[in-house]
């Protein structure tokens, strides 16, 4: 029975990223505890499949061989390690960087010789993998839109159509494919343990008042003082008095209503909260105001997860993500990870702040302007910091949908979160979603808050397991420790 899988890799420029990209590809779909790193041919044992990127070890033509396009050679580091346009898909998936001597549309051969099985991959899955992972194209690519973040239309994903499709799962399945032709036995990686998908719910509290400061919706008073309001002007209007005189609350300060409300269908999410309340961007409450630390520890004892919402101008300054983390912990909650607000971010240095703080993950890696995979996966992983040539400590749960991206065209995105969730449910990821406490206002946008929750409703009554990212996070450990 072969049910370990060995890998190594050799003679390729910068070998600590190719091996972590190898690894991380490998984890995927392979639980750590089988996996193996060695190159000697020697220490090969009976139960092991080797897979190799590289020169393989000596006297050893079986296992799974990767090709190598050179990525990590002379122009790694550079735009022209970019890869080559356009992108050419493979058994209809895309192959960034493929091997183009004869391979044609095929992603692996196949080699059965007397002493073994080999499978040549004729995808560099493994520089594929690292270039979405590492977000590499952001590095390199400089383009910014109005609030200096890479956008979307400048990806080589959205360019090329594949953005809604996690292209490093694919590899991995791949890979999976391959290893079982050269005779791996073992048992296909669960995440979830018996749940066959997972939905990490999460929520970015920027605002808690529908009518920050009591300021009064100008725009819709004087359209209705002429006459010529419309009926979202009068709805704006009436709900305004009814907020001031306190005859209801405010639709936007629902956090209570709307944790009671998960908690009685069986779900537990992630609250982010903002610690930054000055400035245009920053929040229109105080995070440790004593009703807003009340309400985060009640629902703290509700089991959901209150974590970080780093300010508008926090990441990339140091200095201000430490102060806005600390103002949060000084609460007494535990905090493991969150979000950065706008999603605003440079690469790789807004990693570094949240891994230098001790925090266990960041889950902002998405666009705000269009859904899917920025970073290829449905998965989390631990990121690599390109300019220091490492792993990471912290762990990536990549934004794949946002509700805000899609609220003056509500139909198309029931259509897109559709198809993002397929393919999170078809590689068994996991779907991170993004669900404002304003959009749960039935004034405001009933048709997003009924559609969240009937999706909510259904996945649960499908076996999906939906919960914060710190409870699915547990799971995660408690299944590995499970498999070992």
């Amino acid at each position: 029975m072969i049910t370990r899988v060995r890998y190594s890799v050799g003679n390729v420029g910068h070998p600590r990223a190719a091996q972590y990209a190898l690894h991380t590809l490998l984890e995927m779909v392979v639980s750590p505890d089988c996996l193996v790193q060695g190159t000697a041919a020697a220490e090969r044992r009976e139960d092991e499949v080797l897979v190799t990127y590289g020169v393989a070890p000596e006297g050893i033509d079986s296992g799974v061989h990767v090709f190598v396009s050179g990525f990590f050679d002379g122009h790694y580091g550079s735009i022209d390690a970019m890869p080559e346009r356009p992108v050419i898909r493979m058994e209809n998936i895309p192959a960034l960087y493929r091997d183009d001597r004869g391979s044609g549309d095929t992603f692996y051969s196949v080699q059965r010789e007397a002493q073994g099985t080999r499978v040549d991959c004729h995808v560099d899955v493994v520089a594929g993998a690292f270039f979405m992972l590492s977000r590499y194209e952001e590095t390199v690519v400089p383009a910014v839109d109005v609030f200096d973040r890479f956008p979307a239309e400048s990806s080589v994903a959205f360019q090329e159509g594949f953005l809604q499709e996690p292209i490093v799962n694919q590899y991995a399945e791949q890979l999976l494919k391959m290893l079982r032709v050269a005779g791996f036995t073992g048992e296909q990686r669960r995440w979830w343990g018996t749940a066959p998908w997972a939905i990490a719910l999460t929520h970015d509290v920027d605002q808690l008042h529908r009518f920050a400061c009591g300021k009064p919706p100008a725009h819709a008073i004087v359209r209705s003082a002429t006459g010529r309001g419309s009926t979202m002007d009068r709805m704006v209007f009436r709900d305004y008095v009814q907020t001031m005189t306190h005859r209801k609350a405010d639709e936007y300060d629902c956090l209570s209503e709307m944790a009671a409300w998960e908690v009685s269908i069986g779900v537990r999410s992630a609250y982010y909260f903002l610690a930054d309340n000055a400035g245009q961007y920053g929040a229109d409450y105080a995070v440790d105001a004593p009703g807003v630390v009340a309400v985060m520890k009640t629902m703290g004892s509700m089991g959901h997860e209150v974590g970080f919402h780093a300010g508008f101008n926090a990441y990339e300054n140091a200095e201000r993500f430490h102060n806005e983390l600390s103002r949060l912990q000084s609460i007494g909650l535990p905090i493991v990870g969150g979000r950065q607000h706008y999603l605003r971010w440079q690469t790789p240095t807004t990693w570094r702040l949240w891994e230098a703080e001790g925090l266990a993950y960041d889950a902002t890696l998405g666009y705000s302007k269009a859904a899917g995979f920025r970073c290829g996966s449905c998965l989390p992983f631990h990121p690599y910091d390109i300019e220091s040539d490492r792993e990471m400590s912290i762990f990536e749960w990549p934004l794949m949908f946002m509700d805000a991206t899609y609220l003056s065209a509500w139909s198309e995105g029931t259509k897109v979160l559709d198809r993002v969730s397929q393919e999170c449910r078809r590689c068994g990821g996991v779907l991170v979603l993004l669900w404002h406490n304003r959009n749960w206002s039935k004034l405001y946008v009933p048709a997003v808050r009924h559609y969240m929750q009937e999706l909510l409703k259904q996945r649960i009554t499908q076996g999906v397991l939906v919960s914060s990212i710190s409870g699915l996070t547990r799971l995660v450990d408690a299944v590995l420790a499970d498999h070992v």
